[in-house]
């Protein structure tokens, strides 16, 4: 029999970092466990969905012999989550593979799967390098929306990050995401990863991209390592593996163009709350459609939007804008697009670029002293 007493809230914060990695139904049942390899005064949780891995360190009151048990993720988290105790309590019988755990007044007996039957756990020999992994998580907004659902383009369901040399010598790391109908990028200004491959760029699937930035969402610094296709991230008493995508990105300085050119380019500027509440009202016909056509055009220091509907309806709106263009100009996008990537604008005002030929791109631009914003909306014909 071996005893092993873990204090509740360090046991359940383990758990809930591996509960990313957890299948609840997987023909491989053994994936729906969590492996606990104990020795001495540690033990180590693993979890793992073979896309993403998690591992995570708790403290043991007392020493014990080395060993592994392989235990019900969903059973060991629900009794950790909902129990008032304080220490919980582990007695495993080896001969019978069952699990007893004592939690206060509460005992549980829980049969374990075969140990032998989990999956090598991912480790690498590359040196950890420290990254601001708090600025990549907290700008992750901007870019997350406009990815491609992995079911339609699994290449570009997730985020690109890579390194850019600038026309000036200067360096950013560049976010990148795209539907083909969209493409947003973040050029981040005063982010250094002293890392060889983000000089290529790596691509992070976007449901781990999201779990990275709840399990690091208080860490300012964590450590990174790139090998054999994955990305091992880790902080103070948990690691996060996760697998990456082939970067089949298209290049996408060419497409938004060079950062002088697009400061010289005239843009438009409106306040963002009233273009959000007047596309929200040209749209009202085509709220339960899956495209929102609209049009908008710009004439001095009025925007007109207009939009029809697949019922043969039809509406229109108008409001002052801050500034105008030199000459009338317009576009017609998804207005859907339009209002998603205007609400993430941490701005008061929207930077709008309308080019004067048809059939171009709507760019929208915002910059300030940590990043170059650009995303463009390809148009629609209408």
């Amino acid at each position: 029999m071996i005893k092993l007493t873990f204090k509740k809230d360090e046991l359940l914060k383990a758990l809930d970092y591996c509960s990313s990695s957890i299948e609840k139904k997987h023909p491989m049942v053994i994936l729906t466990s969590i492996l606990f390899n104990f020795s001495e005064k540690e033990c180590t949780l693993n979890a793992t969905n073979l896309e993403t891995t998690v591992i995570a360190k708790v403290h043991l009151e007392d020493a014990v012999p080395e060993g592994k048990i392989a235990v019900p993720a969903r059973s060991i988290h629900d009794i950790c989550r909902l129990s008032r105790a304080e220490v919980i309590v582990f007695n495993y019988d080896e001969s019978s593979n069952v699990l007893d755990i004592k939690a206060d007044k509460s005992e549980y007996k829980v049969p374990c799967f075969d140990s032998a039957d989990f999956p090598a756990v991912s480790d690498t020999s590359k040196e950890y390098k420290p990254v601001k992994i708090n600025k990549l998580i907290s700008f992750y907004k901007k870019v997350q929306f406009s990815m491609s659902d992995n079911y339609i383009s699994k290449a570009y369901s997730g985020v690109l990050i890579i390194k850019v040399k600038n026309d000036d010598g200067t360096e950013t790391v560049d976010m990148v995401t795209t539907d083909i109908h969209r493409l947003s990028v973040l050029m981040l200004k005063n982010l250094d990863l002293d890392i060889t491959e983000f000089d290529t760029g790596i691509v992070i699937p976007g449901k781990n991209f999201t779990e990275i930035a709840k399990i690091f969402a208080d860490t300012e610094d964590a450590f990174v390592a790139i090998d054999d296709e994955k990305i091992f991230i880790k902080k103070d008493d948990v690691i996060f593996i996760s697998r990456l995508f082939k970067n089949e990105f298209p290049k996408h300085r060419p497409i938004i163009g060079t950062y002088e050119t697009l400061n010289n380019k005239e843009f438009a500027v409106v306040n963002r709350k009233e273009l959000i509440e007047a596309i929200k009202r040209v749209i009202v016909l085509n709220s339960e459609e899956k495209i929102w056509p609209s049009k908008y055009v710009f004439n001095e220091n009025v925007l007109k939007m207009t939009a029809n509907s697949n019922s043969g309806g039809n509406s229109s709106d108008e409001i002052i804008i801050e500034k105008g263009f030199s000459t009338e100009r317009g576009v017609a996008v998804n207005a859907k697009y339009f209002i998603e990537v205007i609400s993430i604008i941490d701005d008061n005002n929207v930077n709008i670029i309308v080019e004067e030929a048809a059939n171009k791109a709507m760019t929208i631009k915002e910059e300030n002293d940590d990043y170059l914003y650009v995303h463009m909306i390809m148009p629609l014909r209408i």
